[in-house]
């Protein structure tokens, strides 16, 4: 009689235990227990009723494999009693909202050298939203992250305020990685201290110089922390360490005041954030995710403004109202050259902008970006017969054109409005975009930024929930305006109360 007959498999989690048995007989995997809402950093303790031959604990005989079957990198190690195995993804943890499986082979052996018959498999599922830190318990984390320099121009050396939960002596390794917004995607990190090293005051200075690009880089920082002068309990492919801390900030070539008005409000960007993290407020689709809840540090990046006072960021604070005659006719008939329907409609925007208090090209950038520079259906007139007879109508704003059938539901309304041509869809969809958003009564949304925040009642009525849609807009937009000869720009960046 073989003596893993009947080996008992224990998954441990944070509240709860799970027992399922595997039989020698049955040569098929054994399925676990599906588990769902998992957290990014989970640590799985799998522990057997028997021994283990640590020398078969390794990657090889327990994976993790995603949905596809490709393997994760993962910390496979013994755990704390001669019976147990830990299993803990690669820093920064599993993907949100993606399937996993953790599995066991037969190359599993017991100290007395049996091999586990049946392999078995779990199914997991993770939450839907990103997090800024592991949460190992019993060792030391990082609880506070503030940096010197909000944005950094690129010939500033980044200082590191640091806290971690405990009194006792403890050590912080840092790296960095830039993002790029065209390919979505990190680079490598990169350390920028040498190896552990306490922080001296709670600081840390790094002497690296960062890269700001044409204009501006984003970068994430990874702080790894651990007891001082003793090997973490953990490790990756950068480091061993007990917990790790994720922050972002942006490197700018300068920081320009040119027409910035700076206007008051009587709450914190801490206020703010609380608000913008409550669930499905805020959400990111930056790196290897879908769109998921984006985290708070995530979100912070982008609602701070300072982060975006340099030349090109600042245009997410550019006033959108109707400001004066200084975009011409000619201006705009030279941005829709070979915009299809759109070319030559450059009155209209014009008096669309006047009548409704909106700039112009603002109103330009709108319908370029709904209509595929002129060449949606909507945008070349669709048929709709109704009270009137039938009408070719035309909806340049993708004006209540609900997802579910935008040609059907945003014709009818254009027919209800009278958009008979193009040239009264511009002008009447002005309208709606001004009561809407940039000349609501209640809550003047006149910025992107606004659009986006509106700080005066955050986390309600927003225009998007991507965290990033704001600053998205900006290289669009700015290229319109370059496209004017000489138009009047206002910025009005919000100033939180410290």
């Amino acid at each position: 009689m073989k003596i893993l007959r009947d080996i008992i498999l224990t998954l441990t989690f944070t509240s709860m235990i799970f027992t399922g048995r595997v039989f020698a007989a049955d040569s098929s995997i054994k399925e676990l227990e599906t588990k769902t809402n998992i957290s990014m950093d989970k640590k799985w303790t799998i522990k057997f009723n028997f021994s283990l031959n640590k020398e078969t604990i390794n990657n090889d005989n327990v994976t993790v494999t995603d949905s596809k079957g490709n393997k994760i990198n993962t910390c496979i190690m013994p755990g704390g009693t001669d019976d147990s195995v830990i299993v803990i993804p690669k820093t920064e943890g599993y993907i949100p909202a993606n399937t996993y499986y953790l599995n066991l082979g037969t190359g599993v052996q017991s100290l007395g050298g049996k091999n586990l018959v049946q392999p078995a498999r779990m199914k997991f599922t993770i939450v839907d939203r990103y997090s800024d830190m592991s949460n190992y318990e019993n060792l030391p984390k990082i609880t506070g992250v503030k940096m010197q320099y909000e944005p950094i121009l690129p010939n500033q050396n980044q200082t590191f305020y640091l806290n971690s939960s405990v009194d006792s002596p403890v050590q912080y390794r840092i790296y960095v990685s830039k993002y790029t917004y065209k390919t979505d995607n990190y680079a490598p990190y990169e350390e920028i201290t040498n190896g552990y090293t306490y922080a001296a005051n709670g600081k840390i200075a790094s002497n690296k110089l960062f890269d700001a690009g044409e204009d501006g880089e984003k970068y994430k920082v990874l702080i790894y922390v651990k007891r001082a002068n003793i090997k973490g309990a953990y490790s990756d492919d950068n480091t061993d360490f007990d917990n790790y801390y994720i922050d972002y900030f942006r490197c700018v070539k300068d920081i320009s005041n040119e027409g910035v008005t700076k206007v008051n409000y009587d709450k914190s960007l801490e206020d703010v954030l609380s608000n913008q993290a409550k669930p499905g407020v805020s959400v990111t689709d930056e790196g290897p995710s879908s769109w998921v809840g984006a985290s708070n540090n995530q979100i912070r990046y982008y609602l701070n403004p300072n982060n975006f006072t340099d030349d090109d960021g600042k245009y997410i604070f550019l006033k959108l109202n109707y400001v004066d005659d200084s975009i011409t006719e000619e201006d705009v008939n030279n941005i829709l050259k070979g915009k299809g329907i759109l070319e030559n409609t450059g009155k209209a925007f014009l008096e669309a902008g006047k009548e409704n208090n909106i700039s112009s090209v603002y109103l330009v950038s709108h319908v370029l970006h709904e209509t595929g520079n002129g060449t949606s259906k909507l945008a070349n007139g669709i048929e709709v017969d109704g009270p009137q007879g039938k009408k070719i109508v035309y909806n340049m704003y993708g004006v209540k054109a609900y997802d579910s059938d935008p040609e059907k539901y945003g014709s009818e309304y254009a027919y209800n409005e009278g958009w008979f041509t193009p040239e009264a869809a511009i002008i009447g969809g002005a309208k709606y975009i001004a009561e809407k958003y940039i000349n609501n009564p209640t809550e003047k949304r006149d910025t992107l930024y606004k659009m986006k925040w509106n700080p005066v009642a955050p986390g309600t009525y927003q225009y998007a929930a991507d965290i990033g849609w704001a600053y998205k807009q900006v290289k669009n937009i700015k290229a319109l305006l370059d496209q004017c000869k000489n138009p009047t720009l206002i910025f009005e960046v919000p100033k939180y109360k410290e």
